[in-house]
């Protein structure tokens, strides 16, 4: 992700400006473009968001069709189908701490994840890109992240805490040797580990946290299923 978003994260926000700038494009082309110059940077691939919608007002965001692609450069399995896609990541923000020192996520909640992993006996793809960002994060360094908004302020996101993240409606793909069928399991609906911080975190660290406990999670998920194929 140098932010995972998000995974992201993400992996998603980095929202600790003024309530009014909560409701800015400029904050919402923000979280876009760290997303996927972050995401791109983690699993050298190539990362997309179609959408970033920020409404600082009513407490929610919702970032939408967040997609990770292989690229000729990447040592994942070479497919026509993306690696990973989410249809949505909705967010739910305690408004009352808009205007405390560290701002409250209530939920993250993922919907719609697809996911397409080629496995063999020696592992599976997803196990490549979890190896492939766990080293780029170990290698990342934040930069300044302040923004300028559009009345020329250079605002500095605030500190961020997570309290719950879900992922719902998630499908993995499992794609063997060449000529076998795509295999498709619908994972029930589960919780990522926490990566809340009493102290609270950057956006771009909470985003970089949530997709590598979202890719560990999945790839907990594809050890397990392909045991049995």
């Amino acid at each position: 992700m140098n932010k995972f978003a998000a995974i992201i994260f993400v992996l998603l926000l980095s929202c600790g400006a003024a309530l009014w700038f909560l409701a800015s494009d400029s904050l919402n082309f923000h979280i876009k473009n760290q997303l996927q110059s972050i995401g791109s940077q983690l699993s050298q691939q190539k990362v997309t968001v179609e959408n970033v919608t920020v409404h600082g007002y009513q407490g929610t965001g919702t970032i939408t069709k967040f997609v990770i692609s292989p690229t000729p450069l990447s040592n994942i399995a070479t497919t026509k189908e993306s690696t990973l896609s989410i249809a949505a990541i909705n967010l739910v923000i305690d408004r009352d701490s808009l205007k405390e020192d560290i701002i409250i996520i209530e939920s993250i909640t993922i919907d719609g994840l697809s996911a397409f992993l080629h496995y063999n006996e020696n592992g599976n793809s997803f196990k490549e890109l979890l190896a492939t960002v766990q080293k780029n994060i170990a290698q990342f360094t934040l930069k300044d992240n302040s923004i300028e908004s559009p009345q020329q302020i250079k605002i500095t996101p605030r500190f961020l805490k997570v309290t719950k993240i879900t992922v719902n409606s998630a499908v993995l793909n499992l794609i063997g040797d060449k000529d076998a069928a795509i295999i498709t399991k619908k994972l029930p609906s589960f919780a990522l580990k926490s990566i809340d911080n009493e102290a609270g975190s950057p956006g771009e660290t909470i985003g970089i946290k949530l997709f590598e406990e979202l890719l560990i999670a999945l790839n907990n998920q594809a050890a397990l299923l392909t045991k049995t194929l």
